[in-house]
């Protein structure tokens, strides 16, 4: 299983999947922004908090591009969570086919409910300005913030599978199924 072939559509396709698809989510939050102006990310968020104790914050990267602000510390944390849910999606398809499900729409599905349903609330991470000091559970949210979320996380995900399919085919492995044999 571990052999070089495998190993070179596992390690291209996280390189690939996630540069494309941190660009595609990245993308989609612009036709379609999950929070209202003026609220914190959850990224942002979790950079405070868990890095602030060594004196970085969620502005320490921010740079000015044409007169616009770009958060450049959220855009890195971004873009690093898209490689590594791009690694996870490639190595699960190895044990898992499944995990392909609807060209990787399942898999955006189950890292939207697992993140902002679960694990981002949990943390309290999210405290829409909407809901009045109650926690952005995913039940909880509005139409706008649930619906870029989903469709945001839909994109990415089928942008990863769409690289996967690439990837096996220049590798000359079986596009379906189990590729890894």
């Amino acid at each position: 299983m571990w052999n070089k072939a495998n190993t070179k559509v596992i390690v291209w396709t996280t390189i690939i999947g996630g540069l494309m698809s941190s660009l595609v989510k990245w993308g989609s939050e612009v036709n379609m922004p999950p929070r209202m102006p003026g609220e914190i990310s959850p990224p942002a968020a979790n950079i405070d908090a868990w890095l602030g104790w060594i004196g970085l914050d969620s502005h320490c990267l921010d740079y000015v591009y044409q007169g616009v602000t770009v958060t450049g510390a959220v855009t890195l944390y971004h873009w690093l969570f898209s490689f590594a849910f791009a690694f996870v999606y490639v190595f699960l398809s190895v044990f898992f086919p499944k995990v392909r499900l609807w060209y990787g729409a399942a898999y955006g599905l189950a890292i939207t409910i697992v993140m902002h349903g679960f694990l981002i609330p949990v943390f309290g991470f999210r405290n829409p300005a909407y809901l009045e000091n109650e926690t952005g559970w995913l039940w909880n949210l509005n139409v706008y913030e649930l619906a870029s979320e989903l469709l945001g996380h839909i994109y990415w995900s089928v942008s990863i599978e769409i690289c996967l399919i690439a990837v096996l085919a220049l590798c000359h492995r079986p596009i379906k199924g189990n590729w890894a044999k």
